[in-house]
């Protein structure tokens, strides 16, 4: 499975929504799309770390790479072990 089908699949179940799983890579995370709260991201980048061997927390990660989810899954990507 690629990382950003990994990363639908991720928020999808952080948020309690299984139609997290399909929207497009361009659907921004923060304001003006879904409006994660900073505990949502949180709690999502947690299962990243997870499930994924992505430690967002010792990486440099800006707020760039949490806009949408396709810079998200981005990010992960080029992270990825």
């Amino acid at each position: 499975m690629t990382a950003a089908a990994e990363v639908r699949r991720l928020l999808a179940e952080t948020v309690g929504d299984p139609a997290a799983a399909g929207l497009p890579a361009d659907t921004p995370l923060l304001s003006g799309g879904l409006g994660l709260d900073s505990a949502t991201v949180v709690r999502l980048l947690v299962a990243i770390r997870r499930d994924l061997g992505v430690d967002v927390a010792d990486e440099d990660l800006d707020l760039d790479s949490l806009a949408t989810l396709g810079t998200l899954a981005d990010f992960v990507t080029a992270r990825r072990p």
